[in-house]
């Protein structure tokens, strides 16, 4: 891997993870939506599923006691499903469209987080909750991204520690259905493994300060810093590739 691009990589990994350290989701679009103006989403969706692996791993133990089954286990279902398509989509379709839908898609999710936790938007019922998160699946398998479901989940948890622990459950099901397609459409490459190799003790480091850091920033000041970055991300990858 060339060295420069080497650090910018290691650099998106690093802020993509401590984004998740800090709120439990939020990795995706920030490294994905950071390096797709040099990789194609193709390249980048299974690097970052390797390195989303483990992180998930760590954050599900750590809140393990604050689980729900009621809550997570109808959402990993759902969305084991609903990556299938997203993946055979991830493979086959032009990397420029991907671009421009993976843009607007995170442009809409960080619009969406700086009112995600509005007392005024009530909680959406059973019916709309499997939609979206069927919608998130499918999104998921494309592109890695859990926001919608964060979205989704975040109006029915009593708190912070309660939704890093369920949501954190659906994306380690997601992260097992992603593995399984991405190997069987062939896109879980060994130059995606070595590359996430390399990225781990970013992704670490990363990780591990968000997590130390949690707590000490309030919940609407780490909202709105990953938002201007994923709506910034968004709008300039949509429209650099229309």
């Amino acid at each position: 891997m060339d060295l420069k691009i080497y650090l910018v990589w290691s650099a998106a990994a690093f802020a993509a993870y401590f984004v998740k350290g800090l709120a439990g989701f939020g990795n995706t679009p920030v490294h994905t939506g950071l390096m797709a103006f040099f990789r194609t989403n193709a390249e980048l969706t299974p690097v970052d599923y390797i390195l989303t692996l483990p992180a998930n791993t760590a954050i599900l133990c750590r809140y393990r006691k604050y689980l729900r089954r009621e809550m997570w286990l109808p959402g990993a279902l759902v969305t084991m499903a609903a990556v299938v398509p997203g993946a055979i989509l991830l493979k086959e379709m032009n990397s420029g469209v991907l671009k421009v839908i993976f843009g607007f898609v995170i442009l809409l999710a960080g619009a969406d987080m700086l009112r995600s936790r509005s007392d005024s938007r009530p909680a959406p019922g059973r019916s709309m909750r499997l939609a979206l998160t069927a919608l998130s699946g499918l999104v998921s398998g494309m592109f890695g991204i859990g926001l919608l479901l964060a979205a989704v989940m975040g109006r029915t948890v009593r708190d912070s520690r309660e939704l890093k622990a369920n949501l954190t459950a659906v994306f380690v099901a997601d992260n097992i259905g992603r593995g399984i397609m991405y190997g069987v459409t062939g896109l879980l490459t060994a130059q995606a493994a070595l590359t996430a190799l390399f990225l781990t003790p970013a992704m670490g480091l990363g990780l591990f300060a968000g997590v130390k850091s949690a707590g000490k920033f309030s919940e609407k000041t780490v909202r709105r810093c990953t938002a201007a970055v994923l709506m910034a991300c968004g709008a300039l990858l949509a429209a650099g590739n229309i």
